[in-house]
């Protein structure tokens, strides 16, 4: 079977995204004034309904049993003990910690957001996701109307929850989410995405009415359309120019992120472009991995983030530093299978 190379662009993109968020997201608390790179920021912001996506849609074909998402778990386990092990390994050999302390982070990586990797909170989601699968294959995603069923509950829970974060931070000053329920245990956003890539995949691949509605050239439109209201509302409703996390829950985004989707599912990659598109695609893992503790070391250490005029400048050239370092990294032996989850 020939590679969809429309999937890897889609994880490349969905990668780049979030490190934008995260590189972007830096300079934010340094100036209160509007500058042209935060729209690189609200630009960004469907990155992690992109990477449900994309996973639902590679594994809704996928029927390997409790034990197919049972290793997939365990991969992801091995993956983060491993590099926070790495990370304290100087800690552990002055015996400024017990050996239990890497561990301990990794739980809370995983599912707090805490430790030297909060960004593996979507792994800890995913944990969840693979664990609910063998159910959801069972009873609920072969059966289409159930599916459909399960996607309207979570979208409407979604819009309860985003109505919440709204009215609490508006008459409160506090988002509901972010002081209630951390973003591993977003299942209702996550699961959303996730179930709408497996209904993409298995029911809608050649349903042309979806492409006509919201693909193709008026994917251009929705795009621009989503990245407009989340920076008005991120300004005038939540008063928090980075808060572009919460807008995940708004039908713009699911809108925008599906006809994202849609139009790069429906461009052909070949040659040369495909080629470096699927080397690209497999270091991000890596490139998602090591980013935030890179991030967070040039903060704590330079002044790098209080030049806001040169966040663009940042952007790119950190950007290009994380594929490098990652894509070398990858050519040891092992290293690809081992961060195969």
């Amino acid at each position: 079977m020939d590679r969809d190379i429309s999937l890897d662009a889609i994880k490349l993109v969905a990668c780049i995204f979030v490190c934008t968020l995260h590189t972007i997201g830096m300079f934010m608390p340094e100036s209160s004034d509007f500058h042209l790179s935060y729209l690189l920021f609200y630009m960004s912001g469907i990155a992690v309904p992109l990477f449900f996506m994309v996973n639902g849609f590679l594994l809704a074909p996928k029927d390997g049993g409790m034990k197919y998402y049972y290793r997939k778990i365990f991969n992801i386990v091995k993956i983060v003990c491993v590099f926070t092990f790495i990370f304290d390994i100087p800690k552990l050999v002055r015996g400024d910690i017990s050996i239990l302390i890497p561990f301990k982070q990794a739980c809370s990586s995983l599912f707090f957001q805490g430790g030297v990797f909060p960004v593996f909170w979507f792994l800890g989601s995913l944990i969840f996701i693979y664990a609910l699968m063998p159910f959801l294959k069972k009873y609920i995603i072969s059966i289409r109307t159930r599916l459909y069923g399960l996607l309207l509950f979570l979208s409407v829970l979604q819009f309860i929850i985003y109505t919440c974060d709204i009215y609490t931070n508006y008459v409160y000053s506090f988002i509901f989410e972010n002081v209630y329920i951390p973003q591993s245990f977003r299942l209702y956003s996550h699961l959303m995405y996730f179930l709408l890539g497996v209904c993409l995949r298995l029911y809608l691949t050649d349903n042309n009415m979806l492409k006509n509605v919201i693909g193709g050239g008026k994917a251009v439109l929705c795009y621009i359309i989503y990245i407009l209201c989340a920076a008005l509302i991120c300004y005038l409703l939540y008063r928090n120019v980075g808060a572009i996390e919460y807008f995940q829950n708004s039908i713009i985004c699911v809108l925008a992120s599906l006809s994202f989707f849609l139009s790069l599912r429906s461009i052909v990659f070949s040659g040369y472009i495909g080629r470096t598109i699927v080397n690209l695609s497999s270091c991000s893992i890596l490139v998602y991995t090591i980013h935030y503790p890179i991030l967070s070391l040039l903060y704590m250490k330079t002044d790098l983030f209080v030049h806001t005029d040169f966040s663009f400048l940042a952007w790119a050239g950190l950007l290009l530093l994380w594929f490098f370092i990652s894509y070398w990294v990858y050519q040891i032996p092992y290293i690809s299978s081992f961060l195969r989850i």
